[in-house]
């Protein structure tokens, strides 16, 4: 555990001055400790957790050496509050700022070191960000690497970072409203502008350092599975594929750690895919659906990318899914070919504030809805 850096100089950057964290408080940026997901070829670490935060002076503002506090990473700027948002996470200020107002905060500065694992050697290297409200610059080491825009984005950092080396990531997020300034209709004389706001500001989502190939590799995957076709459907975003070379995909959908099914799709070339991407669908109708009765119906994919020798380029990270489909029927609502009817509202347990969206928060509201007569959210 690497604990809390109080006026220590590292390798990768001056002498970080910051507050004291109050006893059983600690900043742990030790990557061997935090959650991660692997597979042959690549590797997700999380970097959520506490980072160092203070509020930003202005645009053009150079990377503070001084006067850090902490927040934690994902979580809302705190200082707005009303009917459906509250704050519920613990800043912790430093007293050079401490009086300051943070609900009309619109900039802030983001830091924490950062061990890139040794075994990435050769890999690609990223930066991923799933939910970002606004806008963020990312430093490595006090240079600049590049930036994220809203909603979410992946960041190449190959080129900045060294495998078994440690790093200072420091990241420079604006809040900005999609329009900065727009017209608000407040009733039916005129048109008046007012300044946009942005209700929930900052990291908002979880933060990892992605390992990936650094030759072709799969970028996102999808599925889509038919109960009326009998059939499922693979999507996969795929990234730097050589031109002229044939590759083909390989689908492995797993029940609880047992190969249920394997597909193959046909072999392709960079020319055939659309905006980045390749489909293929093949005929399935498993036994297992995915249904109200039945939520624990789930499988795992895991797709891999081939070359035409068949050698092994890419195994992207798995992902769950449930053999289902959803449809209007007329007034009806289909479900696996049985209608259904809902009585729905929206979950906004998210939006209320972190303490409001766990797995105990979320029971008890769902509970709650279902005493009422509601069935779905």
């Amino acid at each position: 555990m690497l604990g809390v850096w109080l006026a220590t100089a590292s390798a990768a950057g001056p002498a970080q001055f910051e507050t004291t964290l109050p006893p059983g408080v600690k900043a742990v940026w030790d990557l061997d400790k935090a959650h991660r997901t692997a597979t042959p070829t690549r590797e997700r670490v999380c970097l959520n957790g506490l980072w160092r935060w203070q509020p930003a002076s202005g645009l053009g503002a150079p990377s503070p050496d001084t006067n850090w506090g902490f927040f934690k990473v994902p979580g809302c700027w705190p200082g707005v509050s009303d009917y459906m948002q509250k704050d519920s996470q613990m800043v912790f200020v430093h007293p050079n700022w401490k009086d300051q107002n943070t609900r009309n905060l619109t900039m802030a500065w983001y830091e924490r070191e950062l061990n890139v694992p040794l075994e990435w050697t050769g890999r690609r290297i990223a930066l991923s960000i799933e939910n970002l409200n606004s806008l963020a610059a990312v430093f490595v080491d006090g240079k600049k690497a590049g930036e994220l825009r809203f909603p979410a984005g992946e960041l190449n950092l190959t080129t900045f970072v060294q495998p078994g080396g440690q790093h200072r990531l420091t990241l420079f997020v604006r809040a900005l409203p999609l329009k900065e300034v727009m017209l608000a209709f407040t009733d039916t004389a005129a048109a008046k502008e007012v300044r946009g706001a942005v209700a929930r500001r900052g990291l908002c989502g979880d933060v990892f350092l992605v390992s990936s190939p650094d030759q072709a590799h799969i970028t996102n995957v999808k599925v889509d599975p038919s109960f009326r076709q009998r059939a499922i459907t693979f999507h996969a975003d795929l990234a730097t594929l050589a031109d002229g070379a044939s590759y083909r995909l390989t689908a492995k959908v797993s029940d609880q750690g047992r190969v249920e099914k394997t597909f193959a799709s046909p072999p392709f070339k960079s020319a055939d895919l659309k905006n980045g991407r390749f489909t293929f669908t093949e005929s399935w109708l498993p036994e297992k659906l995915w249904d109200l009765h039945t939520p624990q119906n789930q499988f795992d994919l895991e797709l891999s990318l081939t070359d035409g020798a068949g050698r092994v380029l890419d195994v992207y990270f798995p992902t769950r899914f449930g053999f289902r489909e959803f449809w209007i029927d007329g007034p009806d609502f289909k479900l696996n070919g049985t209608r259904v009817f809902w009585s729905g509202v929206p979950l906004d347990n998210a939006q209320v504030g972190a303490a409001a969206a766990n797995y105990a928060a979320a029971k008890e509201t769902f509970l709650r809805l279902q005493s009422i007569g509601l069935n779905m959210v």
